[in-house]
């Protein structure tokens, strides 16, 4: 029909109460209704397919079928009006004949049985009263530049779509395929909720949305809890659940990431922004964080098989990372509240921190803790605005820099701690514990606080330690030779205490106090204290060295 006989026609129909349909002069491309639920599909004045979907369930819920269920750039429409209604791609558009006065549907399932992926490369519009959209093919959903209209909830899916016996939608069984984004990505921005319901997920464009939840992996997934039931899988599981490339990235308000296939893991490369809410992510294998990961609200990752972070990850309020493998953080790891830390193992060359602000100052509150059940290794920056602990069998925090505001404190319950030629700072107590050597050698300790030192052994060699209140314990030797120890009150407590070359000093009045069991060697070293000195040994060496207090020094040696 030509153009201006189209233009009448509509002229007039708006006045008759129809308008004209032009099923007749061109088959929309792209949407083949088939099987048992077919569809009608007609065509609106400007060309694109407008799919008058069946009646729905009396819980609301209309089953489509299709052979291909592909939009073109231009779009499409899922007539959900029993009556003429405006449109924002196509106008006023005739209403559904199979729906009665005043019914619409809340869910347009469009299940698509095929053996190619649906493209959605345009934007799907829900024409009426708002409601859910479901597209499901087996074969994998690709979009490059597809968006939602009137569309309160969208479904993206390889699974298929189960309904309960009340006729409503209760879940999908998800047991292939793969949903890909790339070139214009996908535009939910307008949709409360998004969930992509896959085997696997790539993502190497943007995706923006309000709520976005991805769950990954053979499952049974629940419509309204998105709750995951791991179901057998069909065909070889792939080597990675959700992929964010560099150039994909996923935008909205909350983020909800779920993969569920045993050792299969997740890769992300790009941008991960929660804008307004919490970021989740949960993997049962290994994680792999190689890009910007954001939340306003909190940041929960938690990976069966590791962590690996060599990006930035980075929550407005705490951040916690949980897995039973082994977590390495070559990035930063940190949160303007709390961080929180627990893994099999810790390795971080990175920044461990809490407390910090998006200018990389430290505020005056935020816990940091890590542990773990094996060997911590950090040997980057780890800052706390509030306090900070770090614990596991053996910690080594050799070369790092490692401050807190308030309280630090260290504890290898099964091996050594290593802080040689580290910078270790707390503005309140500093507890460092070890079943093992406690190694300080060309480190630095000090706090504003307390101080208190306990291991089997403790080497300060060419180290300093300076508190206010200072206590050393070692159940076999101390070694300070070469070092610093300055307190204003000092207690040293070792089976040997040796002090070549070193120098301890107390500022304070109380007594300063020695409590060698065997040797005590001070060859070349200095002790100097600002009141007296109670000093019991086993054997004393003082050659060359200095014994100095203002007050009444009292060396008690059980043997010479």
């Amino acid at each position: 029909m030509p153009f201006e006989l189209k233009q009448i026609a509509i002229a007039a129909s708006v006045l008759t109460g129809a308008l004209p349909s032009w099923a007749d002069v061109q088959t929309p491309g792209g949407i083949v209704p088939s099987g048992p639920n077919a569809p009608a599909i007609v065509q609106t004045h400007n060309g694109l397919p407008q799919v008058n979907i069946n009646r729905p369930s009396g819980a609301g819920v209309s089953m489509n079928t299709y052979g291909q269920f592909d939009v073109q750039p231009r779009g499409a429409i899922l007539n959900n009006s029993p009556a003429i209604v405006q449109t924002q791609q196509a106008g006023m558009i005739n209403g559904n004949p199979n729906l009665g006065a005043g019914e619409a549907a809340r869910v347009i399932v469009n299940q698509v049985n095929s053996g190619a992926a649906s493209q959605i490369n345009g934007y799907l519009e829900v024409a009426g009263r708002r409601a859910e959209v479901v597209i499901a093919n087996g074969s994998g959903i690709s979009v490059n530049g597809g968006g939602f209209i009137n569309t309160s909830r969208a479904v993206l899916t390889t699974g298929t779509p189960n309904l309960a016996a009340d006729g409503s939608l209760s879940g999908f069984n998800v047991s292939h395929g793969n949903i890909g984004i790339a070139g214009a990505g996908l535009d939910a921005s307008s949709v409360d909720q998004v969930d992509l319901l896959a085997r696997a997920v790539q993502a190497n464009a943007a995706i923006h949305a309000k709520n976005l939840n991805i769950v990954t992996g053979a499952n049974a997934v629940g419509h309204d809890t998105l709750n995951a039931t791991p179901i057998a899988g069909d065909g070889p599981a792939p080597a990675v659940s959700i992929d964010v490339a560099s150039l994909g990235g996923m935008y909205a308000n909350r983020i909800w990431l779920v993969g569920t296939e045993h050792g299969v893991g997740v890769s992300t490369k790009g941008v991960l922004a929660a804008q307004a809410g919490d970021l989740t992510l949960t993997t049962e294998g290994k994680l792999v964080l190689a890009g910007q990961t954001n939340a306003s609200g909190d940041l929960i990752v938690s990976a069966r098989d590791g962590i690996d972070n060599i990006g930035t990850t980075y929550a407005k309020q705490n951040v916690m990372l949980s897995t039973a493998g082994a977590l390495t953080n070559s990035g930063l790891s940190g949160a303007q509240q709390n961080t929180t830390v627990s893994a099999g193992s810790v390795s971080s060359t990175g920044t461990l921190a809490a407390g910090l602000n998006a200018d990389g100052s430290l505020a005056q509150s935020g816990a940091l803790n890590v542990s773990a059940s094996g060997a911590v290794t950090a040997t980057g920056r780890n800052a706390a605005g509030g306090n900070a602990l770090v614990s596991g069998a053996a910690v080594s925090l050799a070369g790092s820099t490692t401050s807190a505001n308030r309280a630090i404190a260290l504890a290898a319950i099964g091996g050594d701690l290593n802080l040689s030629g580290a910078t270790t700072t707390a503005g309140g107590s500093l507890d460092a514990r070890a079943a093992g050597t406690l190694t300080n050698d060309s480190g630095a300790m000090s706090s504003g606080g307390a101080q208190t030192i306990t291991a089997h052994a403790v080497s300060n060699r060419g180290g300093r330690m300076v508190a206010p209140h200072l206590t050393v314990t070692a159940s076999g030797t101390l070694d300070n030779s070469g070092g610093d120890i300055d307190a204003n009150a000092l207690a040293l407590h070792a089976t040997t205490l040796l002090n070549h070359a070193g120098t301890m000093t107390q500022y304070g009045l109380s007594s300063m106090g020695f409590d060698v069991s065997g040797t005590f060697s001070n060859a070349g070293g200095q002790i100097i204290a600002a009141g007296r000195i109670d000093m019991q040994a086993g054997s004393l060496n003082n050659v060359h060295g200095v014994l100095a207090a203002q007050g009444t020094s009292q060396p008690q040696l059980q043997a010479t």
